[in-house]
């Protein structure tokens, strides 16, 4: 079994973070939410607005997604939070 995944359809922000989908390879479609404190303390989203939200993920959406592709439940949500970047710190070069 690999594990592979691909980005689903357009992010989007719903009341405690933005939400996506990865599509895995061997388990289809899973529904990721990255916690709205994790995208301001991890990945320094300047405020709780949907465009300041949105800019973080854009900004760090490759580390966001390898955590992701790791921790791909069997079934279900999966909800990213502070914890899950502890050894994968922000690419200080984004705009």
């Amino acid at each position: 079994m690999t594990n592979q995944t691909a980005a689903g359809n357009t992010p989007v922000v719903d009341g405690t973070g933005v939400r996506f989908t990865l599509f895995h390879d061997t388990r289809g479609p899973v529904v990721v939410e990255i916690a709205r404190s994790t995208l301001r303390r991890i990945f320094q989203a300047r405020s709780d607005a949907p465009d300041d939200l949105l800019d973080a993920y854009v900004n760090h959406q490759a580390p966001i997604h390898q955590v992701a592709t790791v921790k791909v439940p069997s079934d279900g949500m999966l909800l990213l939070a502070d914890g899950d970047f502890a050894s994968t710190p922000p690419n200080p070069s984004h705009s």
